[in-house]
């Protein structure tokens, strides 16, 4: 056996197993989203979404951009934890603390994802806005989530979800400015309104 043919046979195992580890990766991501998935349809605060890969530095993580996926489940995860919270007995402190991570998370993507992503991610945020406690600034609070829904939905202009939550905003602004009257100047904010977003889970808020 010469050392060409050494070297060759070397050249072919070392291929083999990289496509070995290469196929190993990819049926793990694949496995890892979709257990994910579905252990959020059970109980979205204990989802997670890893794999366990062969290959250094898990190149098929970045070739798939697994990474955008699971920064948006895991903001679509933070929102739906900080919805489902109550006040408690601290004062709303903790519940607090909750929801600001979680508009954090979906501000990240609404900024970095693609645009279907950021306008699931805008939408979920603007849900989050429109359902705060509105009381020291009720109308910059319904500016701010009408805002967030029309740039959702500028980044995906089908998105259902951010069209009628929108709306919802919209109707609430002018029921408001009705109630007030225009010297408050309650009811020109409508006219005005920007927004963005679309997504689920967050339809109807």
């Amino acid at each position: 056996m010469t050392l060409r043919s050494v070297v060759a046979g070397l050249v072919l195992t070392a291929l083999g197993v990289i496509l070995l580890a290469l196929s190993h990766d990819l049926r793990g991501w694949d496995r890892a989203l979709a257990e994910g998935d579905g252990g959020f349809e059970r109980r979205p605060a204990g989802a997670r979404w890893s794999a366990s890969s062969w290959l250094p530095g898990d190149p098929v993580r970045d070739a798939l951009a697994v990474e955008d996926d699971l920064r948006l489940r895991r903001a679509v995860q933070a929102y739906a934890i900080a919805a489902g919270m109550t006040p408690g007995l601290d004062n709303g402190a903790r519940q607090a603390r909750t929801r600001a991570a979680a508009e954090i998370a979906l501000a990240d993507v609404t900024a970095s994802g693609s645009s279907t992503q950021a306008s699931q991610a805008g939408n979920l945020l603007g849900v989050l806005v429109a359902t705060a406690d509105r009381a020291p600034d009720a109308a910059a609070t319904e500016d701010r989530a009408g805002e967030t829904f029309g740039t959702a939905i500028r980044a995906d202009p089908e998105n259902a979800d951010a069209k009628y939550n929108l709306e919802l905003i919209l109707r609430r602004i002018r029921v408001v400015g009705v109630r007030e009257g225009p010297a408050n100047g309650a009811g020109n904010r409508g006219d005005s309104r920007r927004g963005a977003g679309s997504g689920a889970p967050g339809s109807g808020y």
